[in-house]
This record gives C-alpha cells, structure tokens and sequence, in this order.
C-alpha cells in the first residue's frame, strides 16, 4: 500500500491538447489552392513569348554545328584497297582453291620471314614471334582477297594450323545471321525431297532481278 501511495504521489497528471493548425500564414497571400485552379483553367490564355522558350541545341540548329567536307577538313586523303584483290565472302567457296591458298602462304612466309617453306614444313614452322605472325597472316590476305577471322590468327601458333583453318574457310558454304540474303541453295540439298525442284538456270543477278520483280507484284496486289 505505502509503495502504491508513493508512486501514484510521483507520477503527475499530463495532458495532451490538440489544436487545429492555423491557415493564417498560408492564405496570408491568397489561397494556394485557388491560383493553381486559376492556372490550370486560363492556361491556354496566357501568353507565351517565343524568345522565352529553352532552345535545346543539335547538329543541325547549332550555330557551331560545321557540316563535314572532305575537301577542306581531310584535303588530299586517299583510301587505297590494300588486296591484290577483293574476294566477297559469298565467293570464296567457288572462286578460291587449296593450290591458291598454299602458294599464297608460301609467298606470304617469304615475303615475311625472309626464307622459303614447302607445305611439308607447315606443322614444324611456328609463329611465336606475334610481330611477324601479324605481317604474314595480313600478306597472305592480300594475295588471297578476302579476310582470316581474328581468332584464327591468334590460335595460329604454326603455319599448320593457319592452312588447316583456311582449308575449311574456303570449302565452307557462305552464311550470315546478319545477312538475310546468306542463303545458298543447291540441287543436292533437295535429293531426298521429290517434289522440290532448284531452278539453277539463271545468274545470280539474274536471280536478284527477278526476285524484286516478284516483290514489286506481291506489293502491288
């Protein structure tokens, strides 16, 4: 009992007043709410100075924007086609022999290392020194016109495995996922499909004209 006096003697009696807070200051200038309404109704009457607006700058309203002009900014720059010639990938299948690809290699290896090699001497000639990797691999690209794939010429480590590679580039059918058109159709693909017929009598150019002639009419109708 005398512990239960003492303690309700200790606690004082706290009171919690709410008020409801003042709008004096916020409506001091006019109601907030009333001006957005007013803005949000006469907003199409409001006029707009054009010289007001922020011009956001690109290539062709930048008054630094110069257009490029070969003559004036690279006077006298020439590209020259560094091949012998130019083989196009859908080409090489039909155009590119081993014989080619071996003498190309036999003149690339002179050309780079100073020294003939024969196509018995493939697999015991190494390439370590990178250096001259490089400057025989682009030698043999431009006798044979067209291009060896990058992790071809870096799992190269001897002039074997360059020729092996180059073997299957060239007998390899030409295809492309970023080339819609790398299609190649041949009679032997159909030999089991009786009622499938290629029609190889015409060029391949002759085959590209027909082909939009047949896609101007489908278009049409």
């Amino acid at each position: 009992m005398i512990s239960r006096r003492l303690l309700s003697k200790s606690l004082g009696t706290r009171t919690f007043v709410s008020t409801p807070r003042s709008l004096f200051l916020q409506n001091i200038f006019g109601s907030k709410d009333s001006k957005t309404k007013d803005l949000i109704e006469k907003q199409d009457e409001y006029a707009v100075d054009p010289n007001s607006k922020i011009l956001v700058l690109n290539e062709k309203n930048s008054p630094s924007h110069k257009p490029f002009d070969p003559e004036t900014d690279i006077p006298g720059f020439q590209i020259t086609q560094w091949k012998e010639k130019v083989v196009r990938p859908q080409d090489i299948e039909a155009s590119v022999t081993k014989e080619m690809v071996a003498d190309a290699i036999n003149k690339a290896f002179e050309e780079s290392h100073g020294s003939a090699i024969s196509a018995e001497q493939y697999s015991s000639t190494t390439l370590g020194d990178l250096q001259k990797r490089f400057a025989f691999t682009k030698l043999v690209q431009q006798k044979l016109g067209f291009d060896i794939k990058d992790h071809t010429i870096s799992r190269s480590h001897d002039v074997g495995y360059l020729y092996s590679s180059l073997q299957k580039q060239i007998t390899h059918r030409w295809s492309s996922e970023r080339n819609p058109n790398a299609i190649v159709l041949r009679p032997e693909d159909f030999e089991e499909q009786p009622n499938v017929y290629l029609n190889t009598e015409h060029s391949e150019q002759e085959q590209e004209k027909i082909f939009e002639d047949l896609k101007k009419q489908a278009l049409a109708n």
